[in-house]
């Protein structure tokens, strides 16, 4: 008997990682109500339609909370390391990292960005920005 592989990717939110693939945020719109629920939504949690449609999102938001770990939970990371919940524009809210997030903070400005450095595949993960949407200075 063979055993399974396990992922935490599957078909509910199938449309997320095939945007993140191709560098892209796409993130599902309820065609009921206009809802934007977070990636993995298979219904819409406003008005229960199931009725969704993919839409690509700004990729901009702003940090609605986050925490830094000083030991890595993962062989993926290297302390220290954020793991940040992002309020994005479009309503929904996504965890995620916040690179050179040493000095983030609640409610700054943040965009997507794309890497591939740790991982064959393209990486989403955010940079704090300024008002005028470019990478903030030190």
């Amino acid at each position: 008997m063979t055993e399974e592989k396990k992922t935490f990717r599957d078909e509910t939110d199938s449309v997320f990682w095939q945007g993140i693939t191709r560098g892209e945020l796409l993130l599902q719109k309820c065609n009921g109500c206009g809802a934007i629920p977070g990636p993995g939504a298979s219904f819409c949690p406003e008005c229960w339609s199931g009725d969704l449609t993919a839409i690509k999102a700004t990729g901009r938001g702003r940090v609605h909370s986050f925490v830094v770990y000083h030991r890595a939970f993962s062989e993926n990371e290297t302390p220290p390391y954020n793991v940040a919940l992002i309020a994005l524009e479009e309503g929904a809210r996504i965890v995620s990292t916040v690179e050179n997030g040493n000095n983030v903070k609640v409610g700054d400005l943040v965009k997507a960005t794309w890497s591939s450095s740790r991982s064959p595949r393209a990486v989403l993960s955010f940079t704090v920005v300024n008002d005028e949407g470019r990478k903030r200075e030190k």
